[in-house]
């Protein structure tokens, strides 16, 4: 098994999947990952992919403003694309299904699920690793659809697609074919043994509270009192910032939303959520499922934090490679947000990745929500989080 990543800049989908292919050995080639910017055109970009690698299964995502590899962080347009070569009794498998007049996600996920074991001819197995997909909205339900499909908790990696400024412009891929609003699935089963690591990187504040009235990914009170009132008022007293609603998506990466996932060593661990925006009847409306009764506290991160802790997530992923095995590449998720807030510090970001990852190569899109399984074997979906899956050589 070995991986190979390929970068195009080219202004158009045809150019871009034309140098793709140039550089690119489709000789043992079995599965595809390929994730984009909002500059190109999906259900042209898709119909150039499957016609140029007729019979690789291939899913992606549109993400914000660039991608990463480890040759680089690529500023968009871009298209980026990781070639998986594995050999028997390997398999991969994919699925897409369009939500527009969607009434029952759950079973759209299992739709998906089916129609990926039936391209990967493994029905009735279980797969190794499930790469999700998503446009932003959805996602809880679907894990939970995979989790009971299943039986058992499959890891999961994945990103829900994003754009560069919260436009709707974001889109999924697959060699089904394209959708704006939709669900995206590959199912692996590698020749290769792999490990998974999902993490935050922000501590709690002092502030926190109960939420009191919610639905869905609104929060409407917490503590009783209106929830946007609230939260601005934790950052306030805490950071001394005033924040307007018109400029809430600057300070999202700074001030996150966390609520327990669970304990390693009497320690706490964090899924986060951050607002998508402050709502006119004092409701705070957010990327991510929350449930009245739960209680959440304010999060922060420092810039040292957010640099290293990429870097973090892949060696605590590898800590579970416990022969030491050489690791052979990576499938890295990171949120848009965290980037957009480290700028041009997202080459330190790199760096650190890169040496981590000892020069392997590696994939990685910026998302507008992230799933991945935690250290105690549970899925979730969270925002601002980090996502790993590693590969590496067997004994």
């Amino acid at each position: 098994m070995r991986f190979l990543t390929s970068v195009s800049h080219a202004p158009d989908e045809a150019s871009a999947v034309a140098e793709l292919l140039a550089a690119i050995d489709t000789t043992g080639l079995a599965s595809m990952l390929c994730y984009y910017t909002q500059d190109y055109k999906p259900e042209i970009l898709s119909a150039n992919i499957k016609q140029s690698f007729p019979g690789i299964p291939f899913i992606g995502c549109s993400s914000c403003k660039g991608v990463m590899t480890e040759k680089g962080f690529h500023h968009g347009p871009v298209v980026s694309i990781m070639a998986i070569y594995d050999k028997e009794p390997c398999a991969y498998g994919s699925g897409l299904v369009d939500l527009s007049s969607c009434q029952n996600y759950p079973q759209a996920a299992v739709h998906v699920i089916e129609q990926a074991l039936k391209h990967a001819d493994r029905a009735g197995e279980v797969p190794s690793l499930i790469v999700l997909h998503a446009t932003p909205g959805n996602e809880e339900r679907f894990i939970e659809a995979i989790d009971m499909k299943f039986g058992t908790q499959v890891p999961i990696i994945g990103g829900s697609s994003a754009d560069n400024h919260i436009e709707h412009q974001w889109s999924l891929i697959s060699d089904s074919g394209s959708t704006t609003n939709g669900l995206a699935m590959q199912l692996f089963f590698p020749s290769k043994p792999l490990t998974s690591g999902f993490s935050d990187g922000y501590s709690p504040t002092e502030y926190k509270g109960t939420i009191t009235k919610a639905s869905g990914r609104i929060i409407y009170e917490i503590d009783g009192k209106p929830a946007k009132y609230v939260y601005k008022g934790w950052i306030r007293d805490h950071a001394g910032e005033h924040i307007s609603e018109q400029y809430i998506f600057d300070h999202i990466a700074r001030f996150p939303i966390g609520r327990i996932a669970g304990t390693v060593h009497q320690q706490p661990y964090y899924k986060l959520t951050h607002p998508l925006q402050l709502i006119v009847n004092g409701g705070l409306e957010l990327f991510a499922e929350v449930h009245t009764g739960e209680e959440i506290s304010l999060m922060t991160g420092s810039l040292e934090q957010l640099i290293s802790r990429a870097s973090r997530v892949v060696k605590e992923a590898n800590t579970k490679n416990y022969r030491e095995s050489m690791v052979l590449g990576a499938i890295i998720i990171h949120c848009g947000g965290s980037m957009l807030r480290l700028g041009n510090k997202i080459n330190q970001v790199y760096e650190k990745l890169l040496a981590q990852m000892n020069n392997q190569p590696f994939i990685c899109p910026f998302t507008f929500g992230e799933q991945g399984r935690f250290i105690c074997g549970e899925n979730a979906h969270g925002n601002l989080m980090i996502s790993s899956v590693i590969f590496y050589e067997s004994e």
